[in-house]
């Protein structure tokens, strides 16, 4: 029983020893985190329109031009973006059988030419084309308006033709 004893004490004079020269240890307890999360579904929508949607110049005789008023179509932005941008395009020539003058008044047999006119649109006083689209505005905001006309020229004109229609066809982009 005293051998017990002495190995006890042994024992516990050696365990006293060892962590009196351990350094001691201190559990600190880490920050957490946490998230949120945002969703949000963006919505924009890019609408233009334009009125009245034709125009009819008629009876049109050789080596002439004719206008509607400057401010004869009104383009308005009902969609719910700003800056629109708008170009303007001559997109199809059916059934006529006249060619598009795209630079100038034309000089060659049955030939026409269309300018886009006046108005409160930037972007005016140009040739409209068939190639490429040209910038008729580029401040378009929500709800707003602009107004614009055409100046339709033609050439010599060699036979009676048949009726010309042109669809001239309007773009909005957001600028």
């Amino acid at each position: 029983m005293k051998i017990k004893k002495i190995l006890m004490t042994a024992l516990v004079i050696s365990i006293l020893s060892i962590t009196s020269f351990s350094p001691v240890s201190i559990t600190v307890l880490a920050d957490t985190t946490d998230t949120i999360t945002i969703t949000f579904d963006p919505q924009g929508n890019i609408s233009i329109d334009v009125s009245p949607e034709s125009y009819n110049f008629s009876t049109f005789w050789s080596y002439s031009n004719e206008s509607t008023t400057t401010a004869y179509f009104t383009l308005w932005n009902n969609g719910t973006v700003d800056n629109m941008l708008t170009d303007i395009q001559i997109t199809a020539n059916s059934p006529g059988d006249l060619t598009c003058d795209e630079d100038s008044v034309p000089t060659t047999d049955d030939y026409y030419a269309l300018n886009l006119t006046g108005g409160t649109a930037t972007g005016i006083n140009h040739w409209v084309k068939e190639s490429a689209a040209i910038q008729l505005d580029s401040d378009l905001d929500k709800s707003g308006t602009k107004t614009f006309g055409f100046t339709l020229y033609l050439s010599n004109i060699t036979a009676n033709h048949s009726w010309q229609t042109l669809t001239v066809t309007l773009t909005g982009s957001q600028n």
